[in-house]
């Protein structure tokens, strides 16, 4: 693929991030101009399946040459919710369209190439995925939440767990990955028929998870290394301690769980990944600059006032804390520019 094709491609899919943000952010007051007020009702759809559904999907599809469509169909969906927001069944069935586009990536790579255990956990991932995105078009409000987040944790734990591949990990410790991907799995199953079974059984294997990275995942030991190796390890663990925090919300059946999880944890997987993918994707080598982890830290200090403004009940703070996270969105994008550019 040209670098013209995946920029466009990368700008369509951050077309969805923007509308969601903007949606986000009307949520909590920041915005209250009427196409910012449209876009509320489906700020987080924008993020899950059209953003992150379409990034995740053009990863897969440059590394394995082939079904472009399928993150093209996640992205052009955002923008079918976007200019026609009532026609949610159609942005939901080229959702869904999508994601069995990528679980069909995921086959031909088992077919072609080798299957293996994370390979199996990834393709997984977009099960849950098409769980997300038929419960937000059915109005199945947990259902979405808990679908989209084990889209984005499985997909996160597989690509980890291939790290690790040449490490000498104790029996036991393997024997507890597949536990955790299965109860996690469970979840997602139980979440339309059980929800009161599925969630604590979600958020105590998202906990698991978070534990289990913590102690075998090889690119947290690059925490004293220089470079982008650092940056990606200590990016690690405040995600992992968001996931942990998260995990520890929901359990004590608290809503602010869901935001701590996909601005905390999710986002902070998103920045340490970023040089890697850029480099994979574009072939851009980006150079390190210790200014990439000054976004990390805005958005961390965005989602601890988030989550104290909510269990404390300080709407003031939402807005202001909301703000904080967006702006460490828009930051980091210009350290990365930066970077690219001073290579």
């Amino acid at each position: 693929m040209s670098r013209l094709a995946l920029a466009l491609l990368a700008l369509l899919a951050a077309s969805n991030l923007i509308a969601g943000l903007v949606g986000g952010l009307a949520r909590l007051g920041v915005f209250t101009h009427p196409l910012a007020l449209a876009l509320l009702p489906h700020h987080g759809a924008l993020m899950m399946a059209g953003f992150f559904g379409s990034v995740i999907a053009l990863e897969r599809a440059v590394a394995l040459q082939r079904g472009l469509w399928v993150p093209v169909s996640a992205a052009l969906a955002g923008w079918l919710l976007v200019l026609l927001p009532t026609q949610t069944a159609l942005t939901g069935l080229t959702w869904a369209a999508s994601a069995a586009g990528l679980a069909l990536l995921y086959a031909w790579a088992a077919h072609h190439r080798k299957v293996s255990l994370p390979l199996a956990v990834e393709a997984s991932a977009t099960l849950a995925l098409l769980v997300g995105t038929t419960g937000w078009a059915a109005g199945e409000d947990a259902a979405a939440r808990l679908g989209w987040s084990a889209f984005i944790l499985l997909t996160v734990a597989g690509e980890r767990r291939e790290l690790t591949a040449l490490a000498n990990l104790p029996p036991w410790s393997r024997r507890t990955f597949v536990l955790l991907w299965l109860a996690v799995l469970l979840s997602v199953a139980l979440v339309r028929p059980a929800p009161d079974l599925a969630l604590p059984l979600w958020w105590a294997a998202a906990l698991g998870l978070a534990a289990w990275l913590a102690r075998f995942d090889i690119g947290l030991r690059a925490w004293r290394a220089p470079g982008w190796p650092r940056h990606t390890a200590r990016c690690l663990m405040v995600g992992l301690a968001w996931l942990a925090v998260a995990a520890a919300l929901g359990l004590a059946g608290r809503a602010a769980a869901w935001h701590v999880l996909w601005l905390g944890f999710v986002w902070a997987m998103v920045f340490a990944h970023a040089p890697i993918m850029l480099t994979a994707l574009a072939r851009l080598r980006p150079a390190y600059t210790p200014w990439a982890m000054a976004p990390v830290a805005l958005m961390s200090l965005g989602v601890a006032l988030r989550t104290a403004a909510t269990l404390a009940g300080w709407p003031n703070l939402l807005a202001a804390a909301a703000s904080a996270q967006a702006l460490a969105l828009v930051a980091f994008a210009l350290v990365m520019v930066r970077a690219v550019r001073g290579r």
